[in-house]
């Protein structure tokens, strides 16, 4: 591959890959937002896009350096990116299962919140009833 190949090559992947990060961080901030966890949410898709990027660019990188057996410039450039775009598809769908689960403990933790308020509150307006004796009609008691 000579040196405009490998440049243009370089260029094309980081811009996929910059292009697919950004709809990650945009898509992925949407998914993820919640009102009681807005700052964890927003936190959690910038790492999750950050840790994204580093290993799609590095395998871009260490892609770059391996010799694929076709004729021609053109071809080993379609080649390559190709293989670029299979590899960033597979990070894409790592990363989107990785939000997914994030997602599935927040709303859990989300639920959880929700049912404990829940419980607070019926023990603060519940008062505790007290059942009849069945031997005399009348409220029970302990001796």
């Amino acid at each position: 591959m000579d040196t405009d190949s490998y440049i243009a090559f370089l260029t094309i992947s980081t811009l996929l890959v910059i292009a697919d990060a950004a709809i990650i961080t945009i898509s992925g901030r949407r998914y993820l937002a919640t009102n009681s966890h807005r700052g964890t949410s927003i936190a959690a898709g910038w790492l999750t896009t950050t840790l994204f990027m580093l290993i799609v660019l590095g395998l871009v990188a260490l892609l770059s350096t391996v010799d694929v057996p076709v004729d021609g410039q053109l071809q080993q450039l379609v080649t390559k990116l190709g293989i670029v775009l299979l590899l960033l598809a597979l990070a894409h769908a790592i990363t989107m299962r990785v939000l997914v689960s994030y997602r599935g403990e927040e709303r859990q933790e989300q639920l959880a919140d929700q049912l404990a308020e829940e419980h607070t509150e019926r023990d603060r307006n519940h008062r505790p009833s007290v059942t009849r004796s069945i031997e005399r009609s009348e409220p029970y008691s302990t001796p």
